[in-house]
């Protein structure tokens, strides 16, 4: 019998008012910074992992990354993904467009990693033709052995423990590659 894995709760109040606060203030930046809190405090309860760096630009000051992980791959934790990964917040009040998910991409593409977490409050566009081109995106970066995954706020808001968002990941994970 396998070793006993101890999910770590979540505090549901925690995560509601990070949304709350975030959808009440008035400025860009400080929706976008309480959104990187709640996308932190997320990550950093995972067993393994630790938030490397925030809001970093790269040495041409041309690319942001909002937040950088640091994964020890801890076998009740993201032990599936490798050491690095990018996280990029978009608490926006519409869905990312196309041209969103793929500067993100190119920023994963950019420093040689293979994964990436999009946390965008509405998800990415869902128009008929919007949709495909965000989605073709998604898969256009699985040929080169990208992966970018979506996580709505819905999705955040109904988690309770470290094991529902580490199955969240794996289901989207098998969900970008088996759906394209």
């Amino acid at each position: 019998m396998g070793g006993v894995v101890k999910m770590i709760p979540y505090d549901k109040e925690k995560i509601r008012k990070y949304i709350e606060d975030s959808e009440k203030t008035s400025t860009k930046q400080e929706k976008g910074k309480l959104y990187e809190d709640l996308a932190c405090y997320i990550f950093e309860m995972i067993p393994g992992v630790v938030i490397a760096k925030r809001n970093s630009m790269n040495q041409y000051n041309t690319e942001e990354v909002d937040v950088s992980i640091w994964n020890d791959k801890f076998s009740d934790g993201l032990h599936f993904l490798n050491n690095i990964f990018l996280v990029e917040c978009k608490n926006w009040s519409n869905p990312v467009k196309s041209v969103d998910v793929n500067w993100f991409a190119t920023k994963v593409e950019d420093r040689g990693l293979d994964f990436g977490i999009l946390v965008a409050a509405h998800g990415i566009t869902k128009e008929n033709d919007e949709v495909k081109r965000a989605q073709s995106i998604l898969t256009g970066y699985l040929r080169k052995h990208i992966q970018i995954i979506v996580l709505e706020k819905d999705e955040i808001l109904a988690l309770d423990t470290t094991d529902d968002i580490i199955l969240l990941i794996k289901n989207k994970i098998c969900e970008l590659v088996v759906n394209g």
